[in-house]
């Protein structure tokens, strides 16, 4: 299929000139909804909450052990009435698997109109300078956070161009992109090129009404991460170092993701969304 470039104009309402304001409308009804890395932690707390408000679900992980019990979860506790969840074991940073997702998600549910890409790792953490800092270990965080993101939107982008109707695409990024952690070089980098990769997307894929956004979550409380924060000593030593004086949780991350996913925030794009708790204003 050809790609369509799509108007960007859009009318004013009527009710708006007016005096009247139309409400803004988080429902994802009749949508169709890619999360890589949907199996756990954020992103399946992303497919969760997208799936409540209507979206049909597409939910990828390396393995089927993952993806079977994480769709069947959503599709028992989010969805009222017929299944709306499925998945595909892929790995974001191979083409073939890419390709295979994105086939069977427009085989099932005839569309896609949202992108999350959500899956990642963070690689080992060690100085610059130490032994474990190794080109290998920076090689696959780089495959896996930037490359990976890279690979799926460029996919995805063509599918949508082709539909004609525009698009969502939003990456994850992290606090780490905007700063310079220790011992988190690789992790860091992948994440600030996945900012600058969401700002070049974002300026080539307007012609065809698709807005590309990123999400900087800070320290969040997953399932990937309890039994860490639960040393009290690490759990409070990062919680100094926000405003909040907290943690974060899933569902803090998860509605600005729904945001950006819906029709209130079709004015932006290109940009990134904080979610740090403060974090990077010197907690």
């Amino acid at each position: 299929m050809s790609e369509k470039e799509v108007s960007t104009e859009r009318a004013v309402p009527e009710a708006t000139t007016r005096g009247s304001i139309a409400m803004p409308s988080f429902d994802l009804t009749g949508k169709t909804a890619i999360i890589t890395g949907g199996t756990k932690g954020l992103g399946y707390g992303i497919a969760a909450t997208y799936a409540h408000f209507g979206a049909n679900i597409v939910i990828t992980a390396r393995t089927v052990a993952d993806i079977e019990p994480a769709a069947e979860r959503i599709n028992s506790r989010y969805i009222t009435g017929e299944n709306r969840c499925i998945g595909f074991p892929a790995d974001s940073g191979e083409q073939a698997d890419i390709d295979r997702v994105i086939s069977g998600s427009v085989g099932v549910f005839g569309k896609i109109d949202i992108l999350v890409n959500n899956a990642g790792i963070s690689g080992k953490t060690a100085g610059i300078l130490s032994e474990e800092c190794s080109e290998d270990n920076f090689d696959q965080v780089i495959n896996a956070n930037l490359k990976g993101v890279f690979l799926f939107a460029k996919a995805v982008a063509k599918q949508m161009a082709s539909q004609g109707a525009g698009g969502k695409i939003i990456n994850m990024a992290s606090v780490g992109g905007l700063v310079g952690g220790k011992g988190l070089v690789a992790y860091g980098a992948s994440k600030a090129g996945v900012i600058s990769l969401t700002k070049t997307m974002a300026n080539e894929f307007a012609r065809y009404g698709i807005t590309v956004n990123a999400i900087c979550p800070g320290y969040v409380v997953t399932p990937l991460n309890e039994d860490v924060f639960a040393d009290k000593s690490i759990r409070e030593k990062m919680e100094a170092r926000t405003a909040l004086r907290r943690l974060g949780c899933i569902e803090e991350i998860a509605g600005p993701a729904l945001a950006l996913a819906s029709d209130c925030f079709s004015y932006m794009t290109g940009t990134y969304i904080l979610l740090d708790g403060g974090q990077t204003i010197g907690g």
